[in-house]
């Protein structure tokens, strides 16, 4: 009999080994809710907080989204959408984000996630790559769809609008703002366009026929890859709902039924969408909604006032909160539970938040392809600041030599020692989407996802990044692949040579710089490199540097070694 992995010693109390593997569709979970919860509000979307106790809300029950969710599957099959198609949602934090959602499942299609700030260029290669079928945005998302739509096979937009839901002179109020914004325009309808209040509204309750299995795919969630054109991993409804339960697990005292999460990760995005949407469910919690998770004062007032007791976030939430010059007039003591990913977390404002809140801050680790969590710091166990923690239940873990220091690549390093960091357990991806040769290099034969992370493990199982194999910049959680940066730097006529790196930066994790080489002859500022990606890339890509070199660091085949021009830019 093998020993058990050792970091099981460390486990809080009541913490299982393993969770079992939920065998059943992501509608179902959402009945199940409604079922045992149904006059407990499910999604509590929260616009802003007005003079004389007015907010801008709107809420609604799991009965309420139910049925709404049952009604846009019905809407979506009577439009000619089969199970199986892909239907895309390009919305931020909203409750028709959550209905779109269990919706497209529960008619047995596919969502695919799309971040709605996204260029037109990045969202026709999403789009086109999926052969979506349909896509949900917002009004003032409208034109740039349909400036892509002839290259994918998008029959039919959607309108979903952040106002909707509240309704009323309260919705009108609100929809103010978010025209001056850009994210409402004047829309006509007809033509393949739709208000997606009136598909769900002129639509019946009952349930959908939908004959689904659990190990079929309900998702697809582009990541970033190495090629410079993001990737999709396929989840299955069981990969999806493992993880949930993985989470639950890890949270041993949470109480079903009166948790409140405080969603402010973006939904579109494999973190938010788990450990805000579907955890919720699970919990048959209240979700409350913001919009813009950057909005530090309405996060801290959502705190102060809705009492969450569990907020995911990234570490540029955290450091925020801190560091707001108010922070000591809200009240965040509510807060028992929050996991960090996407970045490595500062100690300090791990720390500072923690003595804040009095709950417990760890830092996690994950992939899209590991559909969110898989490593964290116990929530009431041994926590070792500093490293990304334990693997969570139903997770195996292996680090493999790269084969450095004349060690044979792929074996298993003592601990102590730098190896790849390689996952195993019913909750990875069950490949990319339409690329075999991909799926083949990063899942290996036996089922281990090769993750391109660099770390060392300890004598009790705690896991610390040091490197990552793969070129990726992380930006506030986010993926940015420097190959897609450097492709765009290269179109500008003035431009001979560039390189795109990330630098440490407190805020964000990291921050994109671009080294640039001119063309002889040719004259170039920051502003106009940055005016230039600003037109194809999304902001959290575009540079926040640009240094003008007269040559970049090369191997001697000519390959440009960005190792070293960070390495110079941090001795300077």
């Amino acid at each position: 009999m093998s020993m058990p992995p050792v970091w099981h010693a460390s486990y809080a109390e009541g913490i299982p080994t393993e969770v079992d593997v939920p065998n059943r569709l992501l509608g179902q979970e959402l009945e199940g809710s409604a079922n045992r919860y149904p006059g407990n509000t499910a999604l509590h979307l929260v616009l802003k907080y007005l003079p004389l106790g007015v907010t801008l809300q709107s809420k609604m029950t799991y009965r309420e989204l139910d049925l709404a969710t049952n009604r846009f599957a019905r809407a979506l099959r009577n439009l000619g959408i089969k199970p199986g198609d892909r239907v895309g949602i390009m919305l931020p934090n909203t409750p028709a984000y959550v209905i779109a959602f269990f919706g497209i499942s529960k008619a047995g299609c596919v969502v695919v996630n799309a971040n709605p700030i996204f260029t037109a260029s990045e969202l026709s290669h999403l789009f086109a790559d999926s052969d979506a079928k349909a896509v949900v945005c917002m009004s003032g998302g409208l034109e740039k769809v349909q400036s892509f739509q002839a290259e994918t096979q998008i029959e039919h937009i959607i309108i979903s609008d952040i106002n909707d839901s509240i309704g009323g002179i309260f919705g009108k109020l609100a929809a103010k703002p978010l025209r001056k914004l850009g994210h409402i325009a004047d829309v006509t309808y007809g033509n393949g366009i739709y208000s997606f209040d009136m598909l769900v509204r002129q639509e019946t309750g009952a349930p959908i026929e939908n004959n689904a299995k659990p190990d079929d795919m309900t998702v697809l969630q582009y990541t970033s890859g190495t090629t410079g054109l993001p990737k999709a991993a396929v989840l299955s409804h069981n990969n999806i709902l493992t993880n949930v339960s993985m989470c639950k697990a890890w949270m041993a005292e949470v109480t079903l039924g009166e948790e409140v999460i405080l969603g402010a990760l973006p939904y579109f995005h494999v973190f938010g969408l788990v450990v805000g949407v579907l955890l919720n469910v699970r919990l048959g919690g209240r979700l409350v909604i913001t919009p813009n998770p950057r909005d530090t004062e309405q996060n801290l007032k959502l705190m102060d006032r809705e009492k969450p007791t569990i907020f995911p976030g990234v570490p540029a939430m955290y450091n925020a909160i801190v560091n707001h010059e108010d922070v000591e007039k809200y009240d965040v003591q509510s807060i028992r539970y929050c996991i960090s990913g996407g970045a490595p977390l500062p100690l300090e404002v791990q720390e500072r938040f923690s003595r804040l809140s009095g709950g417990l801050l760890v830092e996690g680790y994950g992939m899209t392809e590991t559909t969110a969590a898989a490593v964290a710091n116990p929530l009431g166990g041994m926590v070792k600041n500093g490293t990304i923690g334990i693997p969570m239940p139903s997770t195996e873990i292996r680090l493999v030599s790269l084969g450095e220091d004349g060690t044979a690549a792929g074996e298993d390093v003592a601990i102590g020692m730098r190896g790849e960091l390689l996952v195993r357990g019913p909750h990875l991806m069950l490949e990319y989407w339409r690329k075999p040769e991909e799926t083949t290099a990063a899942l290996d034969s036996d089922g281990w996802l090769h993750t391109g992370d660099i770390a060392v493990i300890d004598e009790d199982g705690y896991l610390t990044l040091v490197d990552r194999k793969k070129d990726l910049i992380i930006v506030s959680g986010f993926n940015v692949v420097p190959r897609e940066v450097e492709e765009v730097l290269y179109q500008h006529e003035a431009i001979l040579e560039a390189a795109v790196a990330g630098l440490p930066d407190a805020h964000s994790g990291e921050i994109v710089k671009a080294y640039v080489v001119t063309k002889p002859g040719k004259t170039l500022t920051v502003d106009q490199v940055l005016e230039h990606c600003r037109k194809e890339l999304t902001a959290y890509k575009v540079p926040k540097e640009v240094a003008f070199l007269e040559e970049l660091p090369k191997t001697l085949v000519g390959k440009i070694l960005r190792r070293a021009l960070v390495e110079a830019d941090m001795q300077s």
